[in-house]
């Protein structure tokens, strides 16, 4: 993928982070560790320290550089017969331009030949609520090849449907999930927008002047009991893929998400829904874009970045599809394996 194109400040922020003697791996850089980074660096200087970190790390390097070489690799996906599942992001009906309904996905997917569905989650709805509507779809589509592809509040309740009670039988289909900023761990925007009475009064007001509860926004505070504590398990046939943005404030256009990275980077890097530290310890691969937003916009970048994940997919797949079960296959296995 083409490197973004850096301003003077933001590449001289870089020659201090390759300068940076102390925290070379990025298993070093814990969530504490960034915070107390971040107080006495800055986030900027947190949030390119975590990226270059992802960048070298050899859980993820192989990974981004096969990614790059896909957008540059101008052949059509090798399997046609694959349903692409989108879960949306939390008020998607209400608000489609913001990204969260996926929409661009869904183009790029068309785009390359394959199928792809929004599954019809309710757009605030509940955990279990969503959970449920996830695995109706999935028994719907027995018997396809499923990509799931899950944005923000959608990575949440595609968590919640994996943690299920037997759950496991309805996924036996899906051999990759992509996640794009989800929030697996919840989102320090919720926990923000309920900790004062003015913010959540004007909170409720919003939704309750549209017909929602604030139901779905408790669930989603990041907390040691809350529903999503649990540790993700994924089935062993199942790939993961973790998109997401390493934005500075200066690359966030929307007012709102200007405010909410203002507020959370005080805990560390963000892309302004989740913090980055726990992005980078879920299991799976990670790919990140610098100066993305939590949506993954600027959607120029977004489109090839898409392009070149589905196109890898659909060719690995393939070639597993091909090979005995006996055989090993020569290629890349980082998306199973977690970071330390």
């Amino acid at each position: 993928m083409a490197k973004p194109s850096l301003g003077e400040e933001e590449s001289a922020l870089f020659r201090r982070v390759s300068a940076f003697p102390k925290f070379a791996t990025l298993d070093q850089l814990t969530g504490e560790k960034l915070q107390e980074i971040t107080e006495r660096e800055g986030v900027d200087f947190a949030t390119a320290l975590l990226y270059d970190r992802v960048k070298r790390s050899p859980e993820h390097s192989t990974f981004i550089t096969q990614i790059d070489q896909w957008h540059l690799n101008d052949v059509p996906p090798a399997m046609k017969n694959v349903t692409v599942g989108l879960v949306p992001a939390a008020y998607y009906k209400e608000n489609p331009d913001s990204g969260a309904d996926g929409k661009l996905f869904c183009e790029e997917a068309a785009r390359l030949g394959l199928r792809c569905e929004l599954i019809p989650v309710s757009s605030t709805g509940r955990l279990a609520e969503n959970a449920k509507t996830i695995l109706d779809w999935l028994s719907l589509h027995r018997g396809e090849k499923i990509i799931l592809v899950s944005i923000c509040k959608g990575g949440a309740d595609l968590k919640f449907a994996l943690g299920s009670p037997g759950s496991q039988a309805h996924f036996g289909d899906v051999f990759a999930w992509v996640n794009i900023c989800g929030t697996l761990k919840g989102s320090p925007v919720a926990a923000w927008l309920l900790a004062s009475k003015p913010r959540f009064f004007i909170a409720w007001v919003y939704f309750k002047c549209r017909g929602h509860s604030l139901t779905f926004l408790r669930e989603i505070v990041p907390s040691p009991q809350g529903p999503l504590s649990a540790t993700l398990k994924l089935p062993d046939s199942m790939r993961l893929i973790n998109v997401v943005g390493f934005p500075l404030r200066r690359h966030l256009t929307n007012p709102f998400m200007r405010q909410c990275y203002l507020r959370i980077s005080r805990q560390g890097p963000t892309d302004g829904g989740v913090l980055l530290a726990d992005v980078c310890n879920l299991p799976g691969a990670l790919y990140p874009v610098w100066g993305a937003d939590h949506y993954l916009r600027p959607e120029v970048r977004a489109r090839k970045i898409i392009d070149a994940i589905l196109k890898s997919l659909t060719v690995e797949n393939s070639q597993e599809e091909l090979c005995p079960t006996t055989e090993t296959l020569a290629i890349d296995r980082t998306a199973q394996t977690p970071l330390a």
